[in-house]
């Protein structure tokens, strides 16, 4: 696959089920479509919901590296005096 290409998913807008997936070169990408896909899990058609490959697992990555916050204990709080 040439370096201009990118694989899009199509998912079924109500159940997340992925339904296909097309390569298009990134000058003719578009994300957001008003088009109806076939959904077998519906058994419907359905609104399609388009994305890049990978993304949703590429940000699942990301937020499990970032610090963990912890819980302010409510005892160490600073309280201002009225």
């Amino acid at each position: 696959m040439p370096d201009n290409d990118l694989v899009i998913t199509q998912t079924c807008g109500d159940c997340g089920h992925e339904v296909g997936s097309f390569s298009v070169k990134k000058d003719n990408m578009m994300l957001m479509s008003k088009e109806l896909v076939w959904c077998p899990e519906c058994q419907a058609d359905k609104p399609e919901v388009r994305d890049l490959a990978g993304r949703s697992s590429a940000i699942q990555r990301e937020q499990q590296s970032y610090a963990k916050n912890e819980a302010v204990q409510s005892e160490t709080r600073i309280r201002n005096p009225t």
